[in-house]
């Protein structure tokens, strides 16, 4: 029986009242739990396994499925569940990140990641840069960090071209002699974009703006990058692009700071 502290990534349900728990603790990285008789509304642990709950966690067990007993709730991040356009991509942040993490393999910097994307993804008004940010990020923390500045093949400077090709297996530029065959463009702006993301801090990310042809380079790069390392289908990413369509034709405006 232990103490960890966590965020629940994800639920499912399992027999009549109980759930299914996936958590990403600090102390032992992605774990399963079970939560008896959680999904009775009057349960002591209905609220504290709701997705994107923040938590200290009792479980009991060496291996397998743990026993979740008891906890108290440290951040509950209703915020994220009442509003359905940050629920969504909340839901796909997490998504991400139990898709990429293997069990019991604890990361500080991913962790330090999970929290920071709750937060930033509940006070930015532009989901989809703060999820660039986040993707961007993970890819680094995961130590699969895009080379931008240089060539992936024979280490040549690329910071003074203008014409840059993007290789995804690659994970980053290629010079003209050598190409993967698999490569998409990449604007200086893109790439200026990117590169910042390694300095910016949350505060800043939150007041930069970025024009709507600007974000949709970014997201095809990153989508591109991650395709590359995971072959999930991402079902989360595909109900978030559902909803932001809906939620941009219904106001008539990008999402901006």
């Amino acid at each position: 029986m232990f103490w960890c502290q966590g965020v629940v990534l994800k639920t499912k349900p399992m027999k009549e009242a109980d759930r299914i728990v996936v958590l990403y603790t600090k102390e032992k990285g992605k774990l399963g739990t079970v939560a008896k008789g959680s999904r009775r509304p009057q349960n002591r642990l209905a609220s504290l396994v709701q997705p994107f709950t923040k938590g200290k966690f009792l479980l009991n067990g060496s291996s397998g499925l743990r026993d979740l007993s008891q906890g108290m709730i440290i951040e509950s991040n209703q915020e994220l569940r009442d509003d359905l356009l940050k629920m969504a991509a909340a839901n796909y942040f997490l998504e991400l990140i139990d898709s990429s993490v293997e069990t019991e393999d604890p990361d500080p910097k991913v962790y330090q990641t999970l929290l920071l994307g709750l937060k930033l993804l509940n006070l930015s008004s532009d989901l989809d840069l703060a999820l660039r940010y986040l993707e961007y990020r993970l890819l680094g923390d995961l130590g699969w960090n895009l080379q931008l500045e240089s060539c992936t093949g024979c280490g040549k400077d690329l910071m003074k071209e203008s014409a840059l090709r993007f290789s995804p297996v690659q994970g980053g530029l290629t010079c003209a002699n050598c190409r993967f065959g698999d490569e998409v463009s990449l604007s200086v702006k893109g790439r200026a974009v990117l590169i910042s993301f390694d300095r910016l801090k949350p505060k800043a990310l939150i007041r930069l703006k970025l024009e709507s042809e600007d974000k949709k380079e970014l997201e095809m790069i990153l989508r591109h990058a991650w395709d590359s390392r995971i072959e999930t289908k991402f079902k989360a990413y595909q109900f978030w692009k559902e909803v932001s369509s809906l939620e941009n034709s219904n106001s008539g405006k990008d999402f901006r700071v």
